[in-house]
């Protein structure tokens, strides 16, 4: 991967001190430096979408997470006590990680579990969790599967008879079956065709029929995160570019609660950025491009596999060929074939003093701004109001770069919209009916 060797990563955090008028690491220590440049770097690139990466893997399984695959740009790395440290720091309290040493305003149970409520949040919205569930047990003659309650949601279901090929099942809904299908509920028995989750309780879906046959069924579903539990490190389980996000949705809970440390205009402001972080989410442009044995294959979502080629995944050697994408980071391609992504990478971020920070000199006035912006917030007050101009600027400076970089393409914004074709094909929040 081409990269930059014009700055280094001690010299990045002179100049935000220097920026900060604290070249001496008074108020703001060199370490804390260094996570603002850091988190100011992923920002700038969930705005910009600047690290396009090629990645090369050889399928063993039809399913895939690029959050967990070996070498994959876009691994997982970053754990709830990276969080607490960029917490305490911004909360003026002293950056111990998953142990507390700070005053009596918060705890550590406080920052973990407001970081863990909206971590959850953040997997329901952006459905960024998906897997595959294989083996769930089902009872022949019987109409209901009831789930586990770590699954918050089901994209796709499959009835696996032990006799007889699979079936994937259209998902449909109580009305539509009393409309039209004959026999509804009067059939004993026989291979189900749709399942329905819209009029069952939490954690269960119905089919129309019920299995006749005993077998399994595979859901691709939408799982939660794993519980927090410091001191112990536990991954986020979101991209590591929106970690902030999660961080942001905490100090809108531990500011905005009835405490000593109570503190309204900031809380609100958090919120916000909260909420603008999981719209950047939503719109991440995750995978652009595809190859199958180094031919250049469609991105197509899962749902408009399903319709336009059924059954597709029983010849999983052979379909297509192309790459089915559910959500962020999860994807079906061919087995024992060379597939190759093109997708938006982890930002790289400097960690030893002579890493070179990977931002261009045009971009990194405005990586700096965020950085100071973010350094002040703990300032609070008219202190920190007055640093928000900083943050506008950065925000500005990263729209005109994104504006740019679409600019060098004839169909850049179809590359970036592939990401989303699953939503796109089965929406997941029904705003037409919803009156929102």
């Amino acid at each position: 991967m081409s990269s930059y060797g014009w700055l280094t990563y001690a010299t990045a955090r002179q100049q935000l001190a220097l920026r900060l008028a604290d070249s001496g690491n008074v108020f703001w220590a060199d370490a804390e430096n260094g996570l603002y440049i850091q988190k100011a770097l992923r920002m700038h690139n969930a705005l910009t979408y600047t690290w396009k990466t090629d990645f090369s893997y050889t399928s063993s399984s039809l399913w895939n997470s690029l959050a967990t695959l070996t070498g994959s740009p876009r691994l997982r790395t970053l754990t709830d006590a990276n969080s607490y440290t960029n917490l305490e720091y911004m909360l003026l309290e002293p950056p111990s990680g998953g142990t507390w040493t700070g005053t009596s305003q918060f705890s550590l149970n406080d920052l973990s579990q407001a970081l863990q409520r909206r971590r959850d949040e953040i997997l329901q919205v952006s459905n960024c969790n998906q897997t595959l569930m294989a083996g769930i047990a089902l009872a022949p003659n019987t109409r209901r599967t009831t789930l586990p309650d770590t699954v918050i949601d089901v994209a796709r279901v499959r009835y696996l008879p032990v006799n007889g090929n699979p079936v994937t099942l259209y998902r449909d809904d109580s009305v539509a079956q009393e409309f039209y299908e004959a026999g509804y509920l009067q059939a004993a028995s026989g291979p189900p065709q749709t399942f329905m989750l819209s009029s069952e309780p939490p954690l269960c879906w119905d089919v129309d029929i019920a299995p006749n046959e005993p077998g399994t069924y595979e859901a691709v579903a939408l799982q939660s995160g794993a519980a927090f539990q410091p001191p112990a490190a536990t991954l986020l389980g979101i991209p590591d570019d929106f970690a902030w996000v999660a961080e942001w949705g905490a100090l809108a809970d531990l500011l905005g609660r009835e405490s000593e440390a109570t503190d309204r205009e900031r809380a609100a402001y958090c919120l916000r950025r909260y909420q603008d972080g999981l719209n950047l989410l939503l719109k991440s442009p995750w995978i652009m491009l595809a190859k199958v044995n180094g031919a250049a294959v469609s991105v197509d979502a899962i749902a408009a596999a399903d319709r336009y080629l059924p059954e597709w995944d029983s010849a999983p050697a052979s379909f297509g060929p192309m790459v089915v994408i559910g959500s962020i980071d999860f994807l079906g391609a061919p087995t024992g074939a060379g597939i190759g992504v093109t997708v938006l990478g982890n930002a790289p971020v400097p960690v030893l003093d002579g890493d070179f920070v990977q931002v261009s000199r045009s971009n990194w006035d405005a990586v700096l701004d965020c950085a100071q912006s973010l350094a002040c917030f703990k300032m609070g007050g008219a202190e920190f109001q007055q640093a928000l101009e900083l943050e506008t600027r950065f925000v500005e400076a990263a729209a005109a770069e994104n504006s740019r970089l679409k600019s060098t393409g004839s169909f850049s914004d179809i590359l970036v919209q592939r990401g989303q074709a699953q939503d796109r094909n089965q929406e997941r929040y029904n705003t037409k009916n919803s009156g929102q």
